[in-house]
C-alpha cells in the first residue's frame, strides 16, 4: 500500500476545493470498481490516493470556511451545505477505497466480480486491446473526448506493466483501454479499435479458475440471486451519488426526497444479500473466500448513508452557497432532469434504440421514474413514454442537445423567450 505523506498547506479557493472533490470522487468509483473487475492492486493504490487527497481536501475545506467565514447564524446557515458535502464526499471516498483494498484482502475476489457478468450491469467496466490500424493511436485521451463522441468512459491504460492515468497520455499500438459504458457503445469503441476478441475481463495471460462448482444447480441457483442483488446495490449506491450531488447543487427537494426512497430500498437490499449469503456460506468449503464480497456491499451501505445525509440536508431547508454553483459550471460531466414530451425522440423507442449518437449525446440515463416507481436498470426491449421523468448524467458541451431530444416542446418554449 502507498505510504502516506506528510500534508502540506496549499491554500485553495473553497469553489476550487469543491470542484475537485467532485472530479476525484467521480474517479474513484470508476477505479474502485475496475481494481475489483481486474484484481489490480495498481488501480486500488490509485484509488488510495485520491481517498488521501481527498482527506487533505476536506480538511482544507474546513480549515478555509473557519479562517474566512466567520459570521452569525445566517452565514452558518448558508455554509452547512458545504460543511455536509464534504464530510459526505469524505465518507464516499473511505468507502470506495475500501471497495478497491479488497484485492488485497481476497486475492480472488475477480472470481465473483467476473462471474455477476458484463450483460447484467447497466455501464460494466471492460478492457479493450489498441490494435495497429486504430485511429485512436496518437491521440492523447482528453483530445479523443470519449464521453461526448462514443458514449464511454476511459478510465486507465495499461501499456506493457505499467497503469496510466493522466489525461495528457498518448494512446499507442497495443494499449489495453480499460473503458466503462453501455453495451452498444462499448462494441462500437471495441470495433474502431480493430479489436476482434470476444469481451474479456483478463488482463493476465495467466487465467485464474473459478473453484466454485457451478455445475451443482444448488449452488448455480443460490450465486444467481446474490448475483442479482449485488448488481442492484452497487448500481444503485453509485446512482445515489450523483443524484445527492445533483440535489445539494440545484437545491432540488424532490430528488432529495428520491434519494432517501432510494436509501431505504438499500436496507431492504443489504439485509436480503446478507441473508443470502449466510445461506450460500455452507454450499462452499472456504466461506472466508466470501469476505470481500460482504466489504464490498457494506462498504455501498456507508455510501448510501453518505449520499442520505446530503440528500436530509435538502430536505431540511438548508439552500446551497453560491459557491456550489459555480463549482458545478466547471465540473466536467452533470446531471439534469428531463420529463418526456408529447413529441420527444424518445417517445416509443426501446434502450437499445437510444444508444445510437443521435439521441444519446453522451448521456447515461441513471435513474427514471414511471408514475411513482423508479427504474435503475434498463433491458435492451424497455420502452419509454411520455411523461418519464429521466435523470441524465453526461458533458456539459452537449446538455442542449440531449434536452432537445427530450422535450424538444420545452426547448422550443424556451427559445421564444427573450433573452434566449
Amino acid at each position: 500500500m502507498t505510504p502516506k505523506k506528510k500534508f502540506r498547506y496549499k491554500p485553495l479557493s473553497l469553489k476550487d476545493i469543491l470542484r475537485e472533490m467532485k472530479q476525484n470522487i467521480d474517479l474513484m468509483i470508476d477505479l474502485a470498481y475496475s481494481a475489483i473487475k481486474f484484481g489490480s492492486k495498481e488501480i486500488a493504490d490509485e484509488t488510495y490516493k485520491l481517498e488521501q487527497r481527498i482527506h487533505e481536501l476536506t480538511y482544507l475545506l474546513n480549515f478555509q470556511i473557519i479562517q474566512t467565514h466567520a459570521g452569525g447564524i445566517e452565514q452558518a446557515k448558508r455554509l452547512e451545505p458545504i460543511v455536509v458535502m464534504g464530510y459526505s464526499i469524505d465518507k464516499i471516498s473511505d468507502a470506495l477505497s475500501d471497495i478497491a483494498r479488497v484485492v488485497y484482502i481476497n486475492s480472488d475476489i475477480t472470481n465473483f466480480t467476473q462471474f455477476f457478468g458484463v450483460w447484467a450491469i447497466p455501464e460494466p467496466i471492460v478492457k479493450i486491446t489498441v490494435k495497429p490500424s486504430c485511429d485512436f493511436i496518437g491521440r492523447s485521451r482528453h483530445t479523443l473526448h470519449f464521453r461526448s463522441k462514443h458514449g464511454v468512459d476511459l478510465i486507465a491504460i495499461k501499456r506493457d506493466n505499467k497503469w496510466l492515468f493522466n489525461r495528457d497520455e498518448i494512446v499507442l499500438e497495443d494499449d489495453i483501454l480499460i473503458i466503462k459504458g453501455e453495451i452498444e457503445p462499448i462494441l462500437e469503441v471495441k470495433k474502431l479499435c480493430q479489436d476482434v476478441e470476444p469481451i474479456s475481463f483478463e488482463i493476465d495471460k495467466e487465467k485464474k479458475e473459478f473453484d466454485l462448482d457451478l455445475d451443482n444447480p444448488e449452488i448455480f441457483e443460490e450465486l444467481t440471486e446474490l448475483k442479482k442483488t449485488y448488481v442492484k446495490i452497487t448500481d444503485i449506491s453509485e446512482t445515489m451519488i450523483e443524484l445527492a450531488l445533483a440535489a445539494l447543487f440545484f437545491n432540488n427537494y424532490e430528488l432529495a426526497e428520491d434519494i432517501l426512497e432510494m436509501e431505504e430500498l438499500m436496507d431492504g437490499l443489504n439485509i436480503a444479500f446478507e441473508k443470502d449469503l449466510l445461506d450460500f456460506a455452507h454450499l462452499i468449503e472456504s466461506p472466508r473466500d466470501l469476505t470481500g464480497i460482504m466489504r464490498i456491499v457494506f462498504s455501498c451501505e456507508l455510501i448510501a448513508d453518505a449520499a442520505a445525509n446530503i440528500a436530509e440536508n435538502i430536505i431540511k431547508g438548508f439552500e446551497p452557497h453560491s459557491i456550489l454553483q459555480q463549482a458545478i459550471k466547471e465540473t466536467d460531466e452533470i446531471v439534469v432532469r428531463e420529463k418526456l414530451s408529447v413529441d420527444s425522440y424518445f417517445k416509443g423507442k426501446s434502450y437499445i434504440e437510444l444508444q445510437d449518437h443521435r439521441y444519446k449525446r453522451g448521456f447515461h440515463i441513471i435513474a427514471l421514474k414511471r408514475e411513482e416507481k423508479w427504474i435503475y436498470s434498463f433491458k435492451s426491449d424497455f420502452i419509454f413514454e411520455v411523461g418519464d421523468l429521466l435523470i441524465g448524467l453526461g458533458p456539459q458541451e452537449t446538455v442542449g442537445q440531449w434536452r432537445r431530444c427530450v422535450n424538444p416542446e420545452k426547448y422550443r418554449e424556451d427559445q421564444k423567450k427573450p433573452g434566449n
